[in-house]
């Protein structure tokens, strides 16, 4: 059997459970109003009260077992049902059987609306399989076939028309749209795609046919990582919780004590049941489950894939960013910065002739001219001839004319005139174009930071970030002129791997709480290393993502203050939660020693606590950014 099969077996099992629970209740409430009206009808007491207590039977059993369970159990799993078996016992041998039934039933009722409270995460998890596109169009020796996503092989071409969900995670190799990604990387507005362009399963391909070359299987999609890491995060506890459960287990003898201390000197048993009941800690236990699945629930809406709840408490003692450069602070792609033209070419012409060279090249410079290319219209025409000169340049030919593109000493060379040697300035690097007579002028190119960058920073200092660091493989003048630019404390170039890596042992050892941010398969120990380490899925490494303990499947940095002010909200209501809870119970406990309440109005009191924090914990998904 599978994990998702166990995973679905123990859900249908927690709705049976349920179920019998439920069924159970409506079983003892027939019974109690049939002994309600035998009694007032026949006047017979003793029959009336043996069919009210068949029903009190009924729907206690499953309470008593589960608290004879919890004798054994060292986690406090079962208190409540502990406490509630006291009080139900108590009840009957006092003879009170209206009060045995009516206890449980409020209490299953009270059971059932905890449950529906902590279900936020699996109706998360049950959308996202929503995305699952039902069916995959491939095409072989030049037929579409129809087949089951399941099916689908590494490097299949997956054709997708208008209106259908994209089947798998691949490359588009055909055809441009738009696409809706909003499900998976939380970005309200439709992405264009074009070939070249990384498309995700569970996406929407909204305005044109594209052919999609198949890089992932089914099992390995982002949208199947995202709803493993939700279930792995709803399986997880932060230390918060541990610490709650913790003093919850030391709170059932104090219970006991004050329950047995009332009725010793009222002699009033119907105190110390009252007691019992509204002592039942659901409110506290709830504190921080709902808190945290809550903060799941939202960090999933805006792309933030959380691997365990802990990292959120993680979160909100960090003190220092470290980014890698490459893919993370840039794009990790050469983009055109400027365009200088000279011997009477025009713009519109030496980009032309600058698509031209670079139609058939696969280096980095000519993809960034196709890219600006596409993005700005530029016709490209196909070269009849393409020599690609390793390390210096490209010669394209048409059947009228020769050019060139590439390091200016090498074309100068090649095309016999005089001039400067390559350059490079500001952290940029440049390329020439030249026809066979004369130059015709320079387009410069350089890995521009993220436009979100300054804003993310600055909202990250706001939230307790003290310094800020990047790291990055580049020379120095590239790292020093990125980080200047965007205000950041401290730049390490040239680094390796374990580069990176020391600096974050260098930064914890200093007594830092380290945030990294990164892409690469260099950033992994890095990643590992950190307190709370973040990986870029949109383009990065497996490697990366499987190293870190959050993911953003969007490439927006914007989505970095999101997480601090996500887990500052998060502490502050389980905080909230606790003081309900704490305060809620000493309150009504101390009523019930008083005798203010009854043990029935005890049964609905108590579920009022988990009703506030419930509602309290649900104020998270409301409060969107």
């Amino acid at each position: 059997m599978d994990k998702e099969e166990k995973d679905y077996n123990h859900s249908v099992g927690l709705n049976r459970l349920l179920q019998i629970k439920l069924a159970n209740s409506i079983f003892a409430v027939i019974f109690l109003v049939a002994g309600i009206v035998y009694e007032i009808v026949f006047q017979q007491h003793q029959i009336s009260q043996l069919i009210i207590a068949i029903g009190a039977i009924s729907v206690a059993l499953p309470i008593f077992v589960s608290g004879l369970r919890g004798v054994l159990d060292r986690e406090g799993r079962f208190m409540t049902e502990q406490l509630v078996s006291l009080a139900i016992l108590g009840s009957m041998i006092e003879g009170d059987f209206i009060v045995a039934t009516i206890i449980p039933v409020i209490m299953v009722f009270g059971h059932l609306l905890e449950e529906k409270s902590i279900m936020g995460i699996e109706e998360a998890i049950s959308s996202l399989k929503k995305l699952h596109s039902r069916h995959a169009r491939i095409r072989q020796d030049g037929i579409e076939t129809m087949i089951e996503p399941e099916e689908l092989k590494l490097d299949d071409l997956v054709i997708c028309y208008p209106g259908e969900i994209i089947p798998a995670d691949g490359l588009v190799c055909e055809g441009d749209s738009l696409v809706n990604q909003a499900p998976i990387t939380g970005e309200s507005v439709p992405v264009e795609v074009f070939t070249g362009t990384t498309v995700y399963a569970g996406t929407v391909n909204l305005s044109g046919k594209i052919t999609i070359r198949v890089d992932h299987l089914n099992s390995d999609t982002l949208l199947n990582k995202i709803v493993g890491l939700l279930k792995e995060a709803e399986r997880s506890k932060a230390p918060i919780i541990k610490l709650v459960e913790k003093y919850v287990s030391l709170y059932f003898p104090f219970v006991i004590m004050v329950a047995a201390t009332t009725l010793f000197v009222t002699s009033d048993i119907g105190r110390a049941i009252a007691i019992l009941i509204i002592s039942c800690p659901c409110a506290l236990i709830l504190a921080s489950p709902t808190a945290m699945i809550a903060a799941l629930v939202r960090s999933s809406r805006h792309g933030i894939m959380i691997k365990n709840t802990a990292f959120l408490e993680l979160l909100a003692e960090v003190d220092t960013l470290i980014f890698d450069k490459t893919g993370t602070v840039t794009y990790g792609k050469l983009e055109i910065e400027e365009i200088l033209t000279q011997n009477c070419c025009s713009r519109q012409q030496l980009l032309e002739h600058a698509a031209f060279c670079a139609s058939g090249s696969l280096h980095p410079v000519s993809t960034a001219i196709r890219n600006y290319a596409h993005e700005h219209k530029i016709k490209i025409t196909i070269p009849t001839s393409h020599k690609e000169m390793h390390g210096r340049g490209v010669i394209a030919e048409s059947a009228t004319e020769r050019f060139y593109l590439g390091k200016l000493s090498w074309i100068c060379e090649t095309i016999g005139i005089n001039a400067e040697q390559d350059q490079l300035q500001n952290g940029s690097t440049s390329v020439w174009i030249a026809n066979q007579q004369k130059l015709l002028g320079e387009i410069t190119f350089a890995d521009k930071p993220r436009p979100e960058m300054h804003e993310a920073i600055a909202s990250c200092r706001k939230l307790g970030i003290k310094n800020v660091y990047l790291l990055t493989g580049d020379k120095k003048e590239i790292g020093d002129r990125i980080g200047e630019f965007l205000g950041i404390d401290g730049t390490l170039s040239q680094c390796l791997p374990e580069d990176k890596l020391n600096f974050v042992n260098q930064k914890k050892a200093e007594g830092c709480k380290v945030l990294f941010v990164g892409d690469g398969i260099n950033d992994a120990l890095a990643l590992k290393a950190s307190d709370v380490g973040v990986a870029i899925a949109r383009g990065g490494s497996d490697i990366a993502i499987q190293n870190s303990d959050i993911t953003l499947n969007s490439d927006s940095l914007l989505n970095l203050p999101k997480m601090l002010r996500l887990s500052a909200l998060t502490h502050a209501t389980i905080n909230q939660n606790i003081l309900i809870g704490t305060s809620f119970s000493l309150f009504m406990i101390g009523l019930a020693a008083l005798g203010i309440i009854t043990p029935v109005v005890g049964a609905i009191a108590h579920n009022l606590g988990s009703v506030f924090v419930v509602l309290n914990s649900a104020r998270m998904l409301k409060k969107e950014e």
